[in-house]
């Protein structure tokens, strides 16, 4: 017979088991489901983003993030091709980019509204086409059509380019080229913008350790609006790896300051992630990260830290803050 201690650990472990299989997905629209955890592919070149996608497509990841502006689509779609899997098993995310962009390719601006739609059609298209797939799961806006590091709101200007952009979006949801369209890096200055039109399903934003639950109220807003907050730079770009807190609160349960910052981010409820990762052995890591958890009162120490600041020094978002 089991001791009170062993059944309450018993109790304690199904209990654990139960939320990691129920938790590895987030329905972001009627009848899509998204895994909450998804291989990103940014600054990788072709080969690196195939072998990368390859891998981890058959190593466990169900999901793909690719990017317009990554310039390694076609390299992603021939991981994707490689690992044999069906198409309808993989959940492709795909960006495209703001029609006024001045921090990096493709540098340019665009102002007049039907030709910021029309450039955005092109470009999905575009997209769709060096992936090597059908249709994308999920199209995401890469950011608001403001200058990199904007402090503030998405003034009237943009959010016309913002709205000829989400159009486009529309049209190819209406045309089944994707299941679900969102954002990234919007605030709600910026979301104000679709109102009266299709809902944005998801809002990538950044969010590690060091920025608190709900940086510039961004995340309890998403949730307010029925948006699903998908992490970038979890890891804020190394930060979090060698973060004193991080690493004293994995030595409590044998894992890593990393696996900890990702496992603050995916016990949240409605947040997913993406996580860029090129080997095995971290991919392993991070799939592991439904398998465990933190107790609340770390969560809590973890929800407080004020670094690290990551990128934007910290801002969710690359062009807007309110």
């Amino acid at each position: 017979m089991m001791s009170r201690e062993s059944m309450m650990i018993a109790t304690i472990l199904v209990s654990l088991a139960s939320f990691a299989t129920s938790s590895r997905s987030v329905i972001i629209a009627e009848n899509v489901s998204m895994p909450i955890l998804t291989l990103g592919t940014g600054g990788w070149n072709d080969t690196v983003a195939e072998d990368a996608v390859y891998l981890g497509l058959t190593s466990g990841f169900d999901a793909v993030h690719a990017a317009f502006d990554y310039y390694n689509l076609k390299g992603v779609g021939r991981g994707i091709a490689r690992s044999g899997r069906n198409r309808k098993d993989i959940f492709v995310t795909a960006m495209t980019s703001p029609c006024f962009h001045n921090a990096s390719r493709p540098v340019r601006n665009v102002t007049d509204p039907a030709k910021c739609q029309e450039l955005t059609e092109q470009e999905i298209e575009t997209t769709i086409r060096e992936l090597g797939v059908e249709y994308v799961d999920l199209l995401l806006l890469h950011g608001p059509n403001e200058p990199f590091g904007t402090i503030g709101a998405c003034n009237a200007e943009a959010n016309e380019m913002n709205l000829a952009q989400w159009k486009a979006y529309e049209n190819k949801l209406r045309e089944g080229r994707t299941r679900a369209i969102g954002v990234s890096n919007y605030c709600p200055s910026c979301l104000d913008a679709f109102q009266g039109h299709v809902r944005p399903t998801v809002n990538q934003i950044q969010l590690h350790v060091g920025m608190g639950k709900d940086p510039e109220n961004l995340v309890s807003y998403c949730h307010e609006n029925s948006i699903v907050v998908q992490a970038y730079s979890p890891l804020a770009a190394g930060g979090v790896a060698s973060d004193p807190l991080c690493s004293s609160v994995g030595q409590k349960y044998n894992r890593s300051a990393a696996e900890v910052g990702l496992r603050w981010i995916v016990r949240q409820e409605n947040v997913a992630v993406v996580v860029k990762v090129s080997s095995s052995k971290y991919m392993a890591q991070d799939l592991d990260v439904f398998d465990w958890d933190i107790t609340d009162e770390d969560a809590n120490r973890l929800n407080r830290a004020t670094t690290p600041k990551g990128q934007q020094d910290g801002r969710p978002s690359w062009g807007c803050t309110i």
